[in-house]
C-alpha cells in the first residue's frame, strides 16, 4: 500500500512524496533527494526523530536549521 509524506525544509521547499508502507525517514529523504546537513534538526510530526524511524501515512518531516546557542 502507498502512503504520502510531506517534507518541509526551512528555509526552502515543501515536497509531498509517495512511499511504500514501512518506509523510514531515511527512505523519504532519499526519495526527495535531500541530504540533511549537520546543522539541521529533524522532526517528524513535531517530535525529534532519528532517520531510522518508521513513518505513517500523512507524516510531516521538518528539517530546520538548529538555533545557535549563546556563548
Amino acid at each position: 500500500m502507498t502512503m504520502f509524506v510531506k517534507i518541509v525544509r526551512v528555509p526552502g521547499s515543501v515536497s509531498e512524496i509517495a512511499l511504500n508502507d514501512g518506509a523510514t525517514v531515511a527512505d523519504a529523504l532519499a526519495a526527495a533527494d535531500i541530504t540533511p546537513s549537520s546543522n539541521e534538526e529533524l522532526t517528524v510530526n513535531g517530535h525529534a526523530s532519528a532517520q531510522d524511524a518508521t513513518l505513517s501515512d500523512g507524516a510531516r518531516i521538518v528539517l530546520a536549521k538548529a538555533a545557535k546557542s549563546a556563548a
